[in-house]
């Protein structure tokens, strides 16, 4: 069953009402037509939560040039996102991200270096999380961005990393030891991207976004959609 999303849209911004059905002032977000809205409201209440928060993050990292990455509880969409914005009301990244992740309780955002990442509050510090799963001597010359985030998903199921063979964008990378997390920050400044986001849901409900599925990582560049995969374990053979 669907659930319609509660929104008001004032002034070319959006509030919401949170996940836990309380109210909150407004983060950033692009405006919404009444055709937006209404092609946004399949899904549970977690999932267009995310969906609004992916979408907040990276016209973050478009207005401030600040690359970002989001590890989201539940998949988000990858279509559909409104070309058009209002002015960026904010002076600061930091105080752009402060009023977006504050109004969310479900996450947490660090900086690694040049990037903020946005990771749900429990992985943090997970040991068996597959996005903390360390990897090593990760060398890739004249790949494609789509060939590095097929062998990211079959590291996240199998914890071995092979470059598969693609198209789109040219990038080499050296990942010399890290964790996945540092692999996609590596992959998005070879892919001349600016946000990656990335979801593992191993246990989904029949009522969530592609049920058989339990991962899906994107890239976008300040225009568009650049990579996506989602998918699902490999069978064992018996």
């Amino acid at each position: 069953m669907t659930r319609p999303l509660a929104l008001a849209v004032v002034l070319g911004f959006v509030g919401a009402i949170s996940v836990d059905g309380s109210s909150h002032a407004a983060p950033y977000s692009p405006s919404l037509t009444s055709t937006q809205i209404a092609a946004q409201v399949s899904g549970t209440p977690t999932e267009l939560a995310d969906d609004r928060l992916a979408w907040a993050l990276w016209r973050i990292a478009v207005e401030t040039h600040t690359k970002i990455g989001f590890e989201s509880v539940e998949f988000i969409r990858s279509s559909d996102w409104p070309k058009d914005s209002p002015a960026f009301p904010y002076a600061s990244p930091d105080e752009a991200l402060r009023a977006t992740i504050d109004a969310d309780p479900r996450y947490e955002w660090r900086r690694i270096g040049e990037f903020v990442v946005v990771r749900p509050k429990n992985a943090w510090n997970d040991p068996a999380h597959p996005f903390n799963r360390p990897i090593r001597n990760v060398k890739v010359e004249n790949g494609t961005s789509s060939g590095v985030l097929q062998g990211l998903q079959d590291f996240v199921y199998t914890n071995v990393f092979a470059v598969h063979s693609g198209q789109l964008r040219p990038v080499s990378l050296d990942l010399q030891s890290g964790t996945a997390v540092d692999a996609l920050n590596r992959l998005t400044e070879a892919a001349d991207a600016v946000w990656w986001s990335a979801s593992y849901r191993p246990h989904a409900q029949p009522s969530q976004r592609f049920p058989r599925w339990d991962l899906q990582m994107q890239l976008r560049d300040t225009k568009s959609l650049i990579d996506l995969v989602e998918g699902q374990p490999p069978r064992s053979s018996k």
